[in-house]
This record gives structure tokens, C-alpha cells and sequence, in this order.
């Protein structure tokens, strides 16, 4: 088929002459339930590359072209890989976390935010700072990056790789505080533009930890982190349990809109990437509250029965 279909031919290996041969390997990833092996996907494709393209020999070791097949349930994704270490592990960390995000992921992750050059960043379950690091390289030093984690030794850690990798205080600080301190770390002067964590899934918040535990964690950050976000600011989260953040999201509907939600496959679980943004006025309450102010003069009913029907005063700020 090498031959048959131009659209199938590896360009790199069809510029190998004579006087110029090149070498390449083939490497395969597959996940799914499938008849064959990665090894015979790996041999097959080595064997028709070397008929298809006469000047090319295989080789395991220091070679010129890396040739990736991922087999993905029924998907089939051919490329060439440019890079030669894992980019999962392209910072190095002088501290690492007990759980640690990949780096792809947090990049995905970034970019999902808009996370720009200039953007203001805060990651409050930091870790070992892979996201903000992330963030410091992808928009080469011009964001601005603010890390909290209630570990004390995990707020240290992320300041000492921040600088193991040229980033100072005065772009990358670094608190030891949970994620209800982002109110008295955020001023309102210096509102953040995204918020990029990946949150407690349980086990760092500790084994006898109940899901109505990981419920009020997790709407006591969405809550709080709506006055630290700036209008239209985005929340990325990495969650295990997406469908309880989801209906704690429709709980807060009137602070947050919905955008994405992805299932993400890690080694033994499916967490979820939730990408929310901040909307600034709840028009909806907003609506009610108007409405019931105006109609409350028709009708004999005092400010006090008035707050304990709808649990605010008449007059209160929307």
C-alpha cells in the first residue's frame, strides 16, 4: 500500500538517495483489545519500509528517522517523532511531587485556558509546579505565575525547581496555603486571568477522605475562585470524579459557563480535563431579583418575611 497510495509514503525516508542512505526505527504504542502484538505491528512496518524505500535500513539505536504507529481502539496514527526524549519529562524537577501531572498534559491544558503572553496564572493545588513551569516556557517568561499548595514542603519544592530552571520570585511565587487562602493571595488589584490546577482526586487528600469531603473542597474552590478570576477567565481542571464537579457546577450555574469536557485515559483511571469560564453578571438572578423588587410594593409583605422566603434582603447588592 507504501507503494499504491502517495497519501500513505513516509516523505523523510522517500529523500534518502544513494549517496545520502538513511536509517530509521519504528516504535508502536497500542491500546485496545486487538489480535496482533505492538512488536509484529513494529516488524511488519520495518519490513515494508525497507522494500518501498531501497537506500533506508532499519536501526535500533542513533538513528536519522523515528517512525510512530499508535494504535488507539480502531484508530491508526502513523507520523515521524522529532523529538528524542519524552516530552512528558522535559523539566527536571528537583522535587517531585508524590503525584505529578505530565507535562504534555499540563500544556494541553494551558492552551485550553488561553493562557497567553502577559496572562496571570495561578495553579492553587500546585504540587511540584508543573503546570506553572509549563506556563513560564510556553509563553517564554511573560506570564505571570502564582503556585499555593497546603503542603508547605510541595510550595517550597515548586519554588526550588521555578529556580532550578531561571524563573524568580518576581514571575513564579509560591505560597503554602489551600485553596481557600486564593482570596487574601489574589487581591482584587491583581485578578488572575486563568486558573490551571490538577485537583485532589482523593488520595492526596487522604484515604478515609468521603466524597462529600472531595464535594465541599471542590465547591469551596470553584466558589472562592470565581472572585480571584477575571471576567471571562477560564478554569481548567483535571478531575477523577468529572461527573460530581459537573453537578456541582450546575449548582453555581449562574458564576460559570461550561465550555469543554474531556475523558482523559491515564494508566488506571479516566479523570476528566473541565474547562469552564468565569461570566461576570448572573443575569438570571439578576432578573428575578428586579422582578420581585418591583412586584414586592403590590403585595403586604414585610422586608423580613421577604429575606425569609428568599434568604437576602430586598435591597441587597446583586
Amino acid at each position: 500500500r507504501l507503494e499504491e497510495d502517495p497519501a500513505g509514503r513516509v516523505p523523510t525516508l522517500a529523500r534518502a538517495t544513494a549517496d545520502h542512505p538513511l536509517t530509521f526505527r519504528v516504535t508502536c504504542d497500542r491500546i485496545g483489545d486487538h489480535p496482533f502484538q505492538a512488536p509484529t505491528i513494529e516488524y511488519e512496518m520495518g519490513g515494508a519500509c525497507s522494500e518501498v524505500y531501497p537506500h533506508c535500513r532499519p536501526k535500533m539505536t542513533d538513528f536519522d528517522v523515528h517512525l510512530r504507529i499508535d494504535v488507539v481502539a480502531n484508530r491508526v496514527l502513523i507520523g515521524t517523532q522529532l523529538n528524542v526524549e519524552d516530552l512528558s519529562k522535559r523539566h527536571f524537577l528537583r522535587y517531585r511531587n508524590s503525584v505529578t501531572i505530565k507535562t504534555n498534559v499540563a500544556y494541553i491544558m494551558l492552551r485550553l485556558a488561553n493562557a497567553r503572553e502577559g496572562s496571570v496564572v495561578l495553579d492553587p493545588f500546585c504540587g511540584s509546579g508543573t503546570i506553572l513551569l509549563e506556563a513560564l516556557e510556553m509563553t517564554n517568561k511573560t506570564c505571570q505565575c502564582i503556585g499555593m499548595d497546603v503542603n508547605r514542603r510541595a510550595a517550597e519544592g515548586a519554588g526550588k525547581n521555578a529556580l532550578s530552571e531561571g524563573y524568580g520570585p518576581e514571575i513564579a511565587e509560591f505560597h503554602c496555603s489551600d485553596a481557600r487562602g486564593m482570596r487574601r493571595i489574589v487581591t482584587d488589584n491583581r485578578l488572575v486571568d486563568v486558573i490551571v490546577s490538577n485537583m485532589p482526586w482523593g488520595v492526596r487528600t487522604g484515604q478515609n477522605q468521603s466524597t462529600n469531603d472531595l464535594q465541599q473542597l471542590y465547591e469551596t474552590f470553584l466558589r472562592i475562585g470565581w472572585y480571584v478570576l477575571k471576567p471571562g477567565g477560564r478554569i481548567v481542571m483535571l478531575v477523577l470524579r468529572g461527573l460530581q464537579v459537573m453537578r456541582i457546577l450546575r449548582k453555581l450555574g449562574g458564576r460559570y459557563r461550561i465550555l469543554k469536557c474531556m475523558v482523559v485515559r491515564t494508566t488506571n483511571n479516566l479523570p476528566c480535563i473541565l474547562v469552564v469560564e468565569k461570566v461576570e453578571r448572573d443575569l438570571l438572578h439578576e432578573s428575578i431579583k428586579s422582578q420581585l423588587a418591583y412586584m414586592s410594593q403590590f403585595v403586604n409583605v414585610s422586608k423580613e418575611m421577604y429575606q425569609a422566603i428568599n434568604n437576602e434582603t430586598i435591597d441587597e447588592a446583586n
